[in-house]
């Protein structure tokens, strides 16, 4: 395989398609070798023809589509040939570039490669996919400047996006072209403009441009012994030098960039092992560091704004990329993208997690220890190959998390829930009360809110089901959604809470504020944990007191877990009919039990016969959740809580999921009606609700 040498220009520097032909013809002639020059601009001028007078009526274009094996003697047959010396293709029309995808271009560029010793190329101007698609196929890069400041100003625009495109700066060389012409700026200025060293110096000659477009031939032809000619003939000698090739394939890595600029962390480990990867980051963090430092910015203030946190990232961004850059490591295109993104997760971010925060389809993320991290995805918990660097960096991400909180996590207060600020629910547990080391459980926050519709698609609950649901709710009856962990409580209480008619005034009281409710006159509570001094916390079953005092029409209480119970059975009971609430439970019958032994909570010391009687008369309703066996959430039970016989709340189930066993891994069942009919179906005709009544019959429902 040849190398690939391309060469790019800032506005008002000499033609690069000029110092390319002249290029190849130098190296030509020190080869005694033929070499290519490749006109890849899209520009349509026909530059060659005019630069040398002779027309190649072949371009790139041709060879796409061609057969991946040809061969070199084939390639040789079909390039057309300058003087014998150089194989030439002639510009594409800047409409070619639509026909021409980049990755077949470049493909056709590595088939000539391995024909000639030297490819040289005249890349596009445009800052597009072409143009990085050539780039990241090339040896070197020669971008060709002018030393005046308006050429450095537009040669340093180029270099960021080069390096935003994440090649290494080292196969990037800066080539001074007019070298002593009149105003020309010192070498030594140039280098400290553009942070890099002048790799070539071509002097000014205007007697051989103009004797070279007179004679119609290339420079070092036309006048071979002139300052240009010299200069291109100084510059093939350096290319020769096999020296400036080495760390140029150490920085570029073992792989071969795509090009895509896609950020795939998970081939970030294919060429460096583990424990360089981490030197590096700690050398990246330690920079990045005493760079934002040197700039008086204070990572603190990330937290303030949006506006705030994106312009940090983003000069974070640049300042890694420089840095990243300029090291010689192996590492691929891809692999240097995805070292800049970790870098920025890890200093900025949640670390290696912030990737799973922004998959929208996971729900849930644990993180037992710094080596393994699992998530629930489709309702499957899977390990996932993403790991902290250290114990520290996972206990920096848990204070990250805690301390815009106003909370803290140490030894001496091991554990904390906290909530993100996109509203996930987050419990982070240390040692000693940890033995596998920091520990975080992130409940995600569904930013789609999902509706009865989507439930029924989703294979939840029927649509019958829904709309039973819908009319206790306009009837004003108790509700209670019960399940297990993870059994899709919250997301059934959104819906059922959705019923809830525009005209009402709902209290919704929670933990963490996860109801979405689509109704305008809602008030949110949300409930305070303690402050760092251990002072100022407002639990539930206050809020729940206060609420009655808020004239609501209906009160919508995440959970109850404790006392609040109590309070929650009596608003019930006082005229909030209509209210909702989930319990933690895995039946309707352990419910009631629940319940009770949450009321027993509240320290007043009522006889259970009261509290069953209490339970009995305030909820109407239990909804029953389960997530099943292959991770799907479905409502197993709809069951009328009818009143009290003998010390016993009677339950009287109206729907059923009945499971008939398991099909290609997935749970198999039906939904049935049990022909019992709810104690207040004759209300629905007297509110003016209509219902298919059929829907009680006793069988399956379709």
């Amino acid at each position: 395989m040849g190398k690939i040498i391309s060469i790019t220009e800032t506005g008002g520097c000499p033609g690069k398609t000029l110092l390319g032909i002249n290029l190849a013809l130098a190296l030509a002639g020190q080869l005694k070798e033929k070499t290519a020059f490749l006109d890849l601009s899209f520009s349509g001028s026909n530059s060659v023809e005019t630069i040398t007078g002779f027309k190649p009526e072949k371009t790139a274009e041709a060879l796409i589509g061609m057969p991946s094996n040809l061969d070199a003697a084939l390639l040789k047959g079909f390039l057309p040939e300058y003087r014998s010396s150089v194989a030439v293709l002639e510009d594409m029309p800047r409409e070619s570039k639509i026909r021409v995808a980049p990755s077949a271009l470049s493909e056709v560029v590595k088939a000539i490669s391995s024909a000639y010793p030297f490819t040289i190329i005249s890349l596009p101007d445009d800052d597009d996919e072409h143009l990085s698609f050539l780039i990241s196929v090339s040896d070197l890069v020669i971008l060709s400047v002018m030393p005046h400041i308006v050429s450095l100003k537009q040669a340093g625009k180029f270099i960021e996006t080069f390096k935003g495109w994440h090649f290494p700066l080292n196969i990037l060389k800066i080539a001074v072209n007019t070298v002593g012409s009149k105003y020309s700026l010192e070498k030594k200025k140039i280098e400290d403009f553009l942070s890099l060293d002048v790799f070539s110096e071509i002097p000014f000659d205007a007697d051989a441009m103009v004797s070279s477009i007179n004679a119609g031939m290339p420079a070092v032809i036309a006048a071979p012994t002139g300052g240009f000619s010299n200069g291109i003939k100084a510059l093939s000698k350096q290319l020769l030098d096999p020296g400036i090739y080495e760390s140029v394939s150490r920085s570029k890595g073992a792989g071969t960039p795509s090009g895509s600029g896609e950020t795939a962390k998970s081939q970030a480990t294919a060429v460096v092992d583990r424990k360089k990867r981490i030197e590096l980051k700690n050398k990246l963090h330690k920079q990045l560091i005493d760079e934002l430092n040197a700039k008086r910015i204070n990572l603190k203030e990330f937290s303030e704004s949006p506006e705030k946190k994106l312009q940090i990232r983003e000069l974070s961004r640049k300042i890694l990329q420089d840095q990243i850059a300029r090291e010689e490591i192996e590492l691929t295109r891809e692999e240097r993208a995805a070292v800049v993104e970790e870098m920025l997760d890890d200093v900025l971010g949640l670390g290696c997690i912030e990737t799973l925060l922004k998959d929208p389809d996971i729900t849930e993320i644990m993180v037992n220890g710094p080596d393994d991290i699992y998530i629930e995805k489709k309702g499957r918990l899977t390990l996932t190959d993403l790991s902290f660097t250290s114990t520290d960096q996972l206990m920096n991400v848990i204070d990250r998390i805690v301390s815009p909180l106003g909370r803290r996590i140490d030894e001496s207060s091991p554990l904390v829930d906290a909530r993100l600020a996109d509203g996930s629910r987050v419990n982070a547990i240390i040692p000693p009360l940890s033995l596998v080391g920091p520990s975080i459980t992130i409940r995600k926050f569904s930013k789609k809110k999902l509706g009865a519709e989507d439930l029924i698609n989703f294979g939840a609950m029927k649509a019958e089901m829904a709309e039973f649901l819908r009319a206790c709710v306009q009837l004003r009856k108790n509700i209670v959604v019960s399940g297990g962990t993870g059994s899709g409580k919250t997301t059934l209480l959104n819906v059922v809470s959705s019923f809830i008619p525009e005209d009402e005034r709902i209290v919704t009281i929670e933990d963490s504020a996860e109801l979405k409710l689509p109704q305008k006159h809602v008030v949110r509570l949300e409930s305070r944990p303690p402050s760092i001094e251990g002072t100022g916390e407002i639990g539930i079953r206050r809020l729940v007191i206060n609420a009655l005092r808020m004239r609501p029409d209906r009160i919508v209480v995440g959970e109850c877990r404790g006392g609040e119970t109590l309070d929650m059975l009596q608003a019930m009971n006082t005229g909030h009919d209509g209210s909702l609430t989930t319990i933690h439970s895995n039946s309707p019958k352990d419910g009631i039990s629940r319940i009770a032994t949450m009321v027993m909570m509240a320290g007043m010391d009522l006889p259970e016969k009261a509290i069953r009687e209490q339970i009995s008369s305030a909820v109407h309703v239990i909804v029953q959740l389960s997530r099943m066996s292959d991770g799907s959430r479905k409502v197993i039970e709809i069951t009328e809580i009818t009143g009290i016989k003998d010390d016993t709340v009677c339950l009287v189930p109206i729907f059923k999921y009945e499971q008939t066993g398991i099909k290609d891994g997935k749970v198999a069942g039906r939904f049935v009606s049990t022909g019992n009919k709810p104690s207040f179906i004759d209300e629905i005709d007297t509110h003016g609700l209509t219902i298919d009544k059929s829907i009680f019959n006793k069988g399956e429902l379709k």
